[in-house]
């Protein structure tokens, strides 16, 4: 039996729906309540859940959003910050909860999430490539060293995607690309100085 919040949350966040999804509809957790749906595959459900809170409540604006990526049919963007805040950590989640057609469904709108905020590429790419999808994930460090080559951090991603697949002169050459970019960007010194 589930006696706090923080507690429901883990559960939540382990996917253990079983406890924390009464947790949060018997105390009017309204958002956590409709990520339960979410990530259980209900997504007549939770849009039911997230419609009346997503006026005040971003992250549940975010996820009818989001659903309209999954389902196929976008009529609203998300908003810079929604991108930003949330993109990436529901792609995991969704990873997590083994919903890999909609992670698909998500990630093929890259190019309209891109035309709201130009980080979209990394955000996708630094969640598949931490998750063990290194191949789909080149596909948006591609993207994104094409569309923000001066973003330093993508830079760390493909020097990562690198040495996954054995490249240390890769590697060492994205990091160098990296400090040309910011001199004193600490993370691409640190993993440098250990591959030297």
């Amino acid at each position: 039996m589930i006696i706090n919040y923080e507690t429901a949350k883990k559960d939540l966040l382990d996917l253990n729906f079983k406890n924390c999804e009464k947790y949060f509809q018997n105390n009017n957790y309204q958002l956590e309540f409709g990520y339960c749906e979410l990530l259980k595959g209900n997504l007549d459900n939770a849009k039911r859940i997230f419609a009346p809170i997503s006026n005040y409540n971003p992250r549940a604006h975010w996820a009818l959003r989001m659903i309209q990526f999954i389902e196929g049919y976008v009529t609203f963007l998300p908003s810079y910050f929604e991108i930003r805040n949330f993109l990436e950590i529901d792609i995991y989640l969704l990873l997590k909860a083994k919903k890999l057609n909609w992670v698909e469904n998500i990630i093929n709108g890259d190019d309209l999430f891109f035309s709201v905020n130009s980080e979209s590429y990394k955000f996708i790419a630094r969640v598949l490539m931490y998750n063990n999808y290194a191949e789909v994930a080149k596909i948006y460090l591609d993207k994104g060293i094409e569309n923000s080559y001066g973003d330093p951090e993508i830079h760390i991603i493909l020097a990562d995607y690198y040495l996954s697949k054995n490249d240390k002169e890769k590697a060492i050459k994205s990091l160098t690309n990296c400090l040309r970019i910011l001199p004193e960007y600490y993370p691409a010194k640190k993993k440098l100085k250990e591959l030297n």
